[in-house]
């Protein structure tokens, strides 16, 4: 039993009523009353009618009784017009009621309806039952038990059957010898009675619906107020909760059992708010560390790969230059001493031999200046540390390169910080990078739509001092930029315009060198097609050193 109600439940109810609380509620509450009132309508109904034809069967017998009390005298001295006065108070006062009177022979001898009279009564009762009861009746003077019910043109009646007992009083007209000298039939209409209790019926029902219909008004207002909506806040904030809304709280003014409900909700949800943000601060503040140190270590691999690049070009740079810049003299003094005396050696002032020694001596030249700077690279000098303005070190270089920019028409802009910080470097180190910083860049820019801008920047709180170069040149791709600080590393390709300038890769590394030796960081930011920025840092104080 309990197994079908439950698969009833499950698969039978329609999702509106199974999905949802309250209108499961609502349709235990409906299927309840409506059990309950149908019941007692079909009871009220039943007895309603039962009882209607008793008191039918009841009025019927007293009105019988009260008849034969009325006109028992009246008939016993012969009173023919108050026998006929009874009855005819009967027909006109008592709607639907027929009494008739009838000897043994079934002739009706007085009734309410003066057309019956001496008519049989078979004409008139047409119920077997009652005829065959009223015949034992007139024989024995035994009064049937019940009443009868018949039906006559479409309309239900009861009747009613008392004998008339042949009395002391009545020896004069009957005789002695016979003990039944008639019978009274008292035929009711019940139909008006059934009407009644039809309507009656009627309103019960009626009244019934409305009430069914007002509780399931008041009982959905009120469930929907005092369980489904509350239920509801619990579902979206638990989805709410789900979804990440560790904030979300639901307003609990009951003091019952879904109010208690949604205060232990809140209660675990700022529980778990605790909980998931210290696990969150766990989580950020372990990934800051992991990253600082993924970053110093980062920093300390590169460093000590660069370290070890430079320490192994410079050794290779010393024996480079060692071996190759006396040879290199040698050339270019002989070639020098042939141009001294070409006018002898070549009478021809326009011989291209003239020519070819001018391009060995510039050449070699050239050459010298390479050596110069590999031997520079490998013997790096300690610098001197003062104390320097930066505004007065970058505007005495920009005046070193000022040539080359006007040269190649490149638009110059200066951002200098107003309070002239101040840095301790060794100034001509300094100056040597920025020179070399610019022209990198004035090599890397559009000749007459290049621009390049130089600003300073003082930051007090970490007592350093920012040199920035940035230019509008083509910018360097992520691989560039992983090898621009090596030696000889370089991207630049003769080119009639920038041919003068171009150099041996040497110029950044060397930056980089001296940048190092001030305790300084140097800073890349490169975007292919974009330009490029470089930033120098240098403390404001000279760092100790134990």
């Amino acid at each position: 039993m309990i197994t079908s109600l439950k698969s009833f439940f499950k698969n039978q109810l329609p999702d509106i009523i199974r999905r949802r609380l309250g209108n499961r509620i609502m349709a235990t509450i409906i299927v309840s009353i409506t059990l309950v009132m149908g019941v007692e309508i079909v009871l009220d109904l039943y007895f309603g009618k039962k009882d209607t034809i008793e008191l039918m069967e009841t009025l019927s017998m007293d009105l019988a009784a009260s008849t034969y009390s009325g006109i028992k005298y009246p008939m016993s001295v012969g009173d023919s017009s108050a026998v006929e006065q009874v009855l005819t108070d009967i027909r006109e006062k008592m709607e639907g009621i027929e009494v008739f009177i009838c000897d043994t022979n079934q002739l009706i001898t007085w009734s309410t309806h003066r057309d019956k009279i001496y008519t049989n009564i078979k004409n008139t009762i047409t119920n077997t039952e009652s005829l065959a009861a009223l015949s034992v009746l007139l024989q024995s003077g035994q009064a049937p038990k019940e009443s009868f019910e018949t039906e006559i043109d479409g309309k239900r009646h009861i009747i009613i059957i008392e004998p008339i007992h042949n009395e002391e009083v009545c020896f004069h007209c009957h005789g002695s010898s016979r003990k039944v000298i008639g019978g009274m039939i008292v035929k009711t209409n019940v139909e008006r009675a059934l009407m009644t209790v039809t309507a009656a019926k009627n309103r019960t029902i009626f009244t019934t619906i409305l009430a069914l219909l007002a509780i399931i008004v008041i009982s959905y207002a009120m469930i929907e107020k005092f369980i489904s909506s509350r239920v509801q806040r619990l579902a979206d904030g638990v989805k709410k909760v789900a979804g990440g809304d560790l904030d979300f709280e639901i307003q609990a003014r009951s003091s019952d059992e879904i109010g208690e409900l949604a205060r232990s909700f809140n209660a675990m949800t700022h529980e778990l708010k605790d909980a998931h943000d210290e696990i969150t601060n766990w989580t950020l503040t372990l990934e800051d560390l992991v990253e600082e140190r993924t970053n110093q270590l980062k920093r300390a691999q590169e460093s000590a790969i660069q370290g070890e690049k430079m320490a192994s070009m410079g050794r290779l740079a010393a024996i480079v230059a060692h071996e190759i810049n006396n040879p290199l003299a040698g050339i270019r003094t002989y070639a020098k001493l042939m141009l001294k005396r070409s006018g002898e050696i070549f009478p021809d002032s326009d011989s291209k031999y003239i020519q070819y020694l001018d391009t060995i001596e510039s050449e070699s030249a050239r050459c010298g200046e390479i050596v110069k700077g590999l031997l520079q690279f490998s013997r790096p000098t300690k610098p001197l540390i003062k104390d320097h303005d930066i505004n007065t070190i970058v505007e005495e270089t920009l005046r070193l390169v000022q040539h080359q920019i006007d040269l190649l028409n490149i638009e110059v802009k200066l951002d200098l910080d107003p309070e002239s910080p101040s840095a301790s470097c060794d100034d001509q180190k300094i100056k040597q990078a920025l020179v070399a910083l610019l022209l990198n860049s004035c090599d890397a820019v559009q000749s007459d739509s290049g621009s390049i801008e130089i600003s300073t920047r003082l930051l007090a709180i970490e007592k350093k001092v920012k040199v920035a170069i940035k230019d509008n040149g083509v910018g360097m791709d992520e691989e560039t930029r992983s090898h621009m600080f090596e030696p000889f590393f370089t991207t630049k390709t003769v080119s009639p315009e920038h041919e003068a300038s171009l150099n041996s890769g040497l110029g950044v590394s060397v930056v980089y060198e001296i940048v190092k030796s001030h305790n300084g960081t140097i800073d890349v930011e490169s975007e292919q097609g974009k330009g490029t920025t470089i930033t120098i840092s240098l403390n404001q104080e000279p760092e100790m050193t134990s």
